[in-house]
């Protein structure tokens, strides 16, 4: 039952090229906490491992290609399980289950059986063996130090841990992880709000430390950006683009609930979620706009965050299917929508004292250096600021303008830089 509802979902991503979280949601009011975790391994696994799964099916299948979708995806789904240590004969007989016609389920159990055979002679090649796709593959080899790359796939091909945010207006760390004993955690090793969620029962969402506002679900990289902006009480700060909110609640934290924020989406669902997360973690300085970074004018601000919109290429770990959902042509629109995110920005910054930071959530150059250094062509009264990322202990590459993090076991690649200007 599990493994055919993990095939319905994958055939859910294959034509939305993503899974809605609601669809996920309706099977937590059918299945245990134990189903529901194989569920969801079963899917996530598959697709994270899908550029090394088809290498093996194509050594196997001779008109791979020709297969019809549903057919494939039940190989697939199999062939992750085989490849990942489930037991054999569970995973071939209950994945063939999941074939309509003895055609198919024939077919379906002479490949898996081929594989579980032959699975160990085949020589992979190293962009195979991450599961990454040999575009991607090539582009972070003629872009990056090579210690880089392999952090980089390294991590793509793990699962992210979990992280909470301390929400320090409430709660201190060391007071916060005393309520969470039971939940085998640990504090983080870069942020100063951070905990380690090692091995979460169920979801944490559901929690009472959640609903009386005592933390915010938010991975560490993303902790840090705020930390860089280093926004002060009774400043008035601009988010360009906020939802849902953790970095901009982020930003009040630091704040100390004083001075003013001005949070700005174009997704009007997602920014009614900065309210209501505002509301949870007990802060009330942040006024909400429905309306683009691009068009916004307003007052002049003291410090403004761009964390822009982007390919979200680093964030594999955590949703394996933008590697399978971004082209390398994606790297130009977005640079495009950065770049008039940036010109925006200045425009609305402070001539005396102000600063932006611009952070992304990706690794491609175009999208981050290359911006950098337009703005930098562009406007001579800007200057780059040195960012002191020894700090948070955190390992990086420098590009002369700004920083891209390597990623580790919590951390995942961002890239950041912080603009002042002259």
């Amino acid at each position: 039952m599990v493994r055919k509802d993990a095939y319905l979902l994958l055939r859910e991503f294959d034509k939305k090229h993503y899974i809605p979280q609601k669809s996920f949601d309706y099977f937590t009011n059918i299945y245990t906490n134990q189903d529901m975790a194989l569920l969801k391994n079963l899917v996530w696994g598959t697709i994270r491992n899908l550029v090394k799964i088809d290498y093996y099916l194509k050594k196997l299948i001779k008109n791979y290609k020709d297969i019809p979708p549903a057919s494939k995806w039940i190989l697939r789904l199999g062939a992750y399980q085989i490849l990942n240590n489930f037991k054999p004969y569970v995973a071939v007989n209950e994945t063939v289950k999941i074939a309509k016609n003895r055609k198919v389920r024939g077919f379906v159990n002479a490949t898996l059986k081929n594989l579980l055979t032959k699975k160990d002679e085949i020589n992979l090649p190293e962009w195979i063996e991450y599961s990454i796709p040999k575009w991607l593959y090539d582009y972070l080899n003629d872009n990056f130090p090579n210690d880089f790359v392999i952090e980089y796939m390294k991590k793509s091909y793990s699962i992210n841990p979990i992280t909470l945010r301390t929400n320090t207006l409430k709660i201190s760390r060391d007071e916060l992880i005393s309520h969470l004993n039971d939940y085998n955690v640990e504090t983080s090793k870069h942020s100063p709000f951070g905990i380690i969620i090692k091995n979460p029962q169920f979801p944490l969402e559901n929690t009472e430390y959640y609903h009386n506002g005592f933390y915010y679900i938010q991975h560490e990289s993303s902790q840090i950006i705020p930390l860089i902006l280093d926004p002060k009480p009774g400043e008035n700060v601009l988010d360009m683009c906020s939802a849902p909110g953790g970095k901009t609640t982020e930003l009040a934290q630091l704040m100390n609930n004083e001075g003013t924020i001005m949070a700005l989406d174009i997704d009007i669902d997602r920014l009614e979620l900065v309210s209501i997360n505002s509301k949870r973690l007990g802060i009330d300085i942040i006024k909400t706009k429905l309306i683009s970074g691009i068009e916004y004018s307003g007052e002049k601000y003291d410090k403004i965050l761009i964390d822009a919109p982007c390919t979200s290429l680093g964030t594999s770990s955590i949703h394996p299917e933008v590697l399978h959902r971004v082209k390398r042509k994606d790297f130009i629109t977005y640079s495009d929508i950065q770049k008039q995110l940036l010109e925006n920005a200045i425009e609305n910054l402070i001539k005396t004292n102000g600063s932006i930071v611009y952070s992304t959530c990706t690794i491609s150059k175009e999208e981050n250096t290359f911006n950098m250094k337009y703005i930098k062509d562009k406007y001579r009264n800007i200057e780059f600021e040195k960012i002191n990322l020894e700090k948070y202990n955190i390992k990086y590459y420098f590009d002369g303008y700004g920083y891209y993090f390597y990623p580790n076991d919590t951390l995942i690649p961002f890239y950041v830089a912080k603009i002042k200007i002259n």
